[in-house]
Parts: structure tokens; C-alpha cells; sequence
């Protein structure tokens, strides 16, 4: 070590700075902790400078999460727009008419880099689904990026009006149909029932479900006269004539909606019904939505 002053170095000095006589020992009861452990600011030094290191790497690695955060929701808006651009061309969807698209799943990057994207969600204000129309939520899932390759899966939940229900019961053929309306959790159904010549009105409230791709109504309730009463108490007091009106209706109504997305569920909501058609490995086009299928 290069002497100072023309005097050699001495180590013998604490944190204090004194000079320390050569019989120093750090036991010697009248030294302070400091004055016993000369070099110990040199750990002190260590442990600050490993301390402001590790903030140092907490504060980066903060500012790549949040980067990557960042980049990610511009390009999942992106990707989002993308989207919402082929829905309305293969769906044939004027600028007009108000879409939402939601693009699920993990990080859109990742998604992009695998080559399709988890699950996307198209709010349309209205959409024609066969013979059908009204506010519709498309589900799509395992969507390529490559548009010649089939979506996995395509459901289409649209809300329906009474109107719009009342197409669907063109087929409902046992029994004639004169008032349609959707209330408390049913779809209630005016029709006749001739008992000993003498046409009796009736009010059936069925509840719908989806049976096979066909429409089912269950009866829950019925309404003679004026007058509520239980299927049981209506077979009481007609026998097998009450037979037609409480038996469990299937209507086919394949013709009226997309051939490759049968009827997949039917559910009440308020005073609207939402019917969901659904299918597996399909192209999403025009003509997936205006092809209707047949009844057998």
C-alpha cells in the first residue's frame, strides 16, 4: 500500500478514525461496538449496496410487467378490432348496427403466438339466426388465425320477442294457437279445448326447453275460464280429452333455424326468450346463419 505523508499506511484505525495503540485489543471493556470491530463498516457497506441492488431489480422487473401489461391490452383492442371487421363481412353486418367484441382468454400475445385465440364474444344489437331475429351474443372458441380453417365451436344465443316465438309454433299443430305471451318464467299459449261440443278457451303455461334440437313444451299450468288450475285437476274433470293439452310438445324447428347450429337450449327472461343455437367445427360465414335446416 503507497504510504501517506511519507509514512507507511496504518490499518490500525477504526470507523472512528483513532489511532489505536499496538497492545489493542477489541476486548478491552472501554471500546465502544464501533471502536471494537474496525472494519466493520466494510460489511455495513456490503449489505447497503446489496439492499439498494435488489430494489434496483424490484423496480425493473415492475416496469416489465407493467410493459407487458400494457402492450398486451393495445394489441388484445387490436386483435379486438380485427375481429369485429371479419364478423360483419361474414356475417353481412351494416356499420350501423352496434357490435361488441370481447376477446377472452390468457394473454392475447400468447394466444396469437399458439396460433388461435381461446374464446371470443360477439354482442350484436341485432342479428337474423335462420328465421329468427333480435339481440344476439356469438361464443366462439379455438378461432385460427388463419380464416380458411374451421372455428371448434359456435354458439349463438339470441333473444327473441313474442312476435319473433310465434314463427317458431307455426308447427305446434295439435292444438290451434290464438295468443302467445312469454310471462312468469313460461311461455303461455291461448288455444280451445272442445269438451261435449262446447269450445272451452284454455291457457297453458309451458316450459320450454331444447329436447334433441327440437322445441319442447312442458305444461305447467293451466288457466279455464278465468279459473288456475293443476294438470292433474284438469284430467280430473275432462279424462283422456285433456290428454292433448298436457302432453309434453316437441316442435321441430329445424327449418327455421341455421342447418349447422341446432337448437341448443331455450330459456325464459322475462318477457322475452332467449334461443341458443349451437355447433361444433364451423366456418363463420353468411351462410352459416342463413342455411336452414329440415324437419324429417
Amino acid at each position: 500500500m503507497a504510504p501517506q505523508d511519507g509514512e507507511p499506511y496504518n490499518w490500525n484505525l477504526g470507523r472512528s478514525g483513532r489511532q489505536y495503540p499496538e497492545d489493542f485489543s477489541p476486548n478491552d471493556p472501554d471500546l465502544t461496538e464501533s471502536d471494537s470491530d474496525p472494519f466493520g463498516f466494510v460489511e455495513t457497506e456490503i449489505v447497503r449496496r446489496r439492499g439498494r441492488g435488489w430494489i434496483g431489480f424490484g423496480i425493473f422487473l415492475v416496469i416489465v410487467i407493467t410493459g407487458a401489461v400494457v402492450l398486451d391490452n393495445v394489441a388484445r383492442g387490436y386483435v379486438g378490432g380485427l375481429i369485429e371487421a371479419k364478423a360483419r363481412s361474414a356475417l353481412a353486418l351494416p356499420e350501423s348496427t352496434p357490435m361488441t367484441v370481447t376477446v377472452g382468454g390468457t394473454s392475447v400475445l400468447y394466444q396469437a403466438a399458439t396460433g388461435k385465440f381461446e374464446r371470443v364474444d360477439v354482442a350484436i344489437a341485432k342479428l337474423g339466426v335462420g328465421d329468427l331475429s333480435g339481440k344476439a351474443i356469438l361464443t366462439v372458441t379455438g378461432v385460427p388465425l388463419r380464416q380458411s380453417k374451421p372455428i371448434e365451436s359456435a354458439r349463438v344465443a339470441v333473444v327473441t320477442s313474442e312476435d319473433e316465438l310465434k314463427k317458431l309454433l307455426a308447427g305446434f299443430t295439435t292444438l290451434p294457437v290464438t295468443s302467445v305471451k312469454i310471462a312468469s318464467g313460461a311461455v303461455q299459449i291461448g288455444t280451445t279445448v272442445t269438451a261435449l261440443g262446447v269450445a272451452v278457451p284454455v291457457m297453458i303455461a309451458f316450459v320450454p326447453s331444447a329436447v334433441d334440437g327440437q322445441l319442447a313444451l312442458s305444461p305447467k299450468s293451466l288457466v279455464v275460464n278465468g279459473a288456475t288450475v293443476t294438470p292433474a285437476g284438469l284430467r280430473a274433470t275432462f279424462g283422456a280429452l285433456a290428454d292433448p293439452v298436457l302432453a309434453t310438445q316437441k316442435i321441430c324447428v329445424a327449418k327455421y333455424l341455421p342447418k349447422q347450429l341446432p337448437l341448443d337450449s331455450v330459456t325464459v327472461k322475462g318477457s322475452s326468450l332467449e334461443l341458443a343455437v349451437a355447433g361444433k367445427a364451423v366456418t363463420l360465414s353468411s351462410a352459416l346463419l342463413t342455411i336452414k335446416g329440415v324437419c324429417a
